[in-house]
């Protein structure tokens, strides 16, 4: 693909280029913190994660956690929470990829935490069996510490674990995200540059050929307007979160995302503030916004729910990985209780109405 072509200019981007030693330093920091903070006997976390996050650390969590102001909430709200539920628990990173943006240093990390689910977590039941619970991160360091964190914890793909599910039947496949599959995603080499530079440029034109759509029905027609063929690989990857599921090649990602998605939210777009990383790192590339990409919620066929004309605001990153011509994989950390939250739908409120339903009947109350 000619990377000229007016239609895929990139206005509002510029790739800044890092010192890689600094840049190899920052991941591995991030990566030793946490671990540290996960390790730590729970006694000594409170301390972990003072050394850890900056005095003025801004924490922000997939719903229902949300945005966390100070390290003793990090603390008690998040980190403490989790470390109960999982008391066995250790973190698998699957990608680590590192860059500027906006003069700050950014990591995002992606992986798995793994451990017996021996304690309740937000209200949903623990299972005492192994889970597998994904995380996806964006971090700044600031001082040598995190100064600010935005985190994507799937829940509702825990729910699905434990045998609960609060909404419709994905239209994708839900199952455990695969790691990348040249086992490289944890990038602790130097990256050069211009590779760097053609993974996040690679992506936004991608993200701005999202934008050829026009609002209307998304007939084969007005798809291929699109142009996704150009920018994705014949049989890409593409992992959804919990509620959407994993699809394989651009007749998958149509059928069971956009198609939908776009019927869904016709007028969706992005706004001038709430993008947090834009990065990338040899042949990957992340991205996320808080709020950035905001619709209104007009069509039927998402998430099971019909339309209901709210404003929405959506919670998203992206990781993906390129192969120096088109994007191969991708996967997709997205605050599916959020938006559901949003759309009138409490995930929470229904899974704990649906335990309180299943619970197990004792012999006492048998016998009442």
């Amino acid at each position: 693909m000619n990377f000229e072509q007016d239609k895929y200019k990139i206005q509002d981007y510029a790739y800044q280029p890092v010192d890689q030693a600094v840049n190899v330093a920052n991941k591995r920091r991030i990566i030793d913190f946490m671990r540290e903070i996960v390790s730590a006997p729970l006694a000594d976390l409170g301390e972990a994660v003072r050394a850890v996050y900056h005095a003025d650390a801004e924490v922000n969590v997939t719903h229902p956690i949300n945005e966390l102001d100070d390290r003793d909430a990090v603390d008690e709200d998040f980190w403490r929470p989790l470390r109960r539920a999982l008391p066995d628990v250790k973190r698998r990173d699957e990608i680590v990829a590192g860059g500027r943006y906006r003069e700050a240093d950014m990591t995002g990390c992606l992986g798995h935490y793994v451990g017996t689910f021996e304690n309740e977590w937000l209200g949903i039941p623990a299972s005492r069996g192994v889970v597998t619970v994904r995380y996806a991160e964006g971090h700044e360091l600031r001082d040598g510490k995190i100064a600010r964190s935005y985190v994507f914890i799937d829940f509702l793909d825990l729910m699905r674990q434990v045998g609960y599910w609060p909404m419709a039947p994905s239209l994708g496949r839900e199952m455990r995200w695969l790691s990348p599959m040249t086992h490289d995603g944890v990038i602790m080499e130097p990256q050069e540059n211009e590779v760097s530079r053609r993974s996040i440029e690679r992506v936004l034109r991608m993200h701005k050929a999202l934008g050829f759509y026009d609002g209307q029905p998304p007939t084969r027609e007005v798809l291929d307007a699109m142009e996704m063929a150009e920018h994705w690989h014949p049989n890409f990857m593409w992992y959804g979160p919990a509620g959407i599921g994993t699809t394989r090649g651009l007749k998958g990602f149509e059928d069971y995302h956009q198609i939908p998605f776009l019927v869904a939210f016709p007028d969706r777009g992005g706004t001038d503030v709430g993008h947090f990383i834009r990065i990338g790192d040899g042949h990957y590339a992340v991205t996320g916004g808080w709020g950035y990409l905001q619709a209104t919620h007009t069509g039927d066929d998402f998430l099971g729910v019909p339309p209901t004309g709210k404003r929405v605001a959506m919670r998203v990153m992206d990781f993906y990985r390129c192969d120096g011509e088109t994007i191969v994989e991708n996967w997709v950390p997205f605050d599916i209780p959020h938006l559901l939250l949003q759309m009138g739908v409490d995930v929470f409120g229904r899974m704990r109405h649906q335990f309180r339903q299943h619970r197990p009947i004792s012999v006492s109350e048998w016998l009442v």
